[in-house]
């Protein structure tokens, strides 16, 4: 290595030295303490997407209860000697076993709405501890 080159790569470590001196500086004065952070809210709020879950939920169970199939369903059997009768009860049959197989996707959603959300909030208060730990570990140094 030249003499060039090794005296760039000294001047180089010195102002990445200086400039991490600096930005520790900058903290210390306007920063906050360990005690602070530990009473620092990282997280994320699972308030409103628990909210919005149970409301897919809800709006899921409401809508299975009130599927108006059932009306054109005791329509078809009521007028057994109707040629379409028949026919109109296999289509019944074939529009709530997919309307049953959509709301299962549905509920399938909002339950894995939920788990990423809990994930989520798990690695959140993973990182928030992590940080605290290193801020005081940063103050007893």
């Amino acid at each position: 290595m030249s003499f060039d080159d090794e005296w760039n790569q000294l001047v180089a470590e010195a102002s990445r030295r200086r400039e991490a001196q600096t930005r520790l500086a900058s903290a210390e004065e306007g920063g906050r303490s360990g005690a602070d952070l530990a009473n620092a809210d990282f997280g994320l709020e699972d308030g409103p997407i628990r909210s919005k879950a149970s409301g897919i939920r809800t709006a899921n169970t409401d809508a299975r209860s009130k599927s108006k199939l059932a009306d054109a369903r005791a329509a078809g059997t009521s007028h057994s000697g109707w040629l379409a009768g028949a026919a109109s009860n296999d289509c019944v049959n074939a529009w709530q076993k997919r309307l049953h197989g959509l709301s299962d996707l549905v509920e399938d959603a909002a339950d894995a709405l939920t788990k990423a959300m809990d994930q989520q909030i798990d690695q959140d208060r993973s990182t928030a501890a992590g940080l605290r730990a290193s801020a005081r570990w940063l103050e007893g140094a």
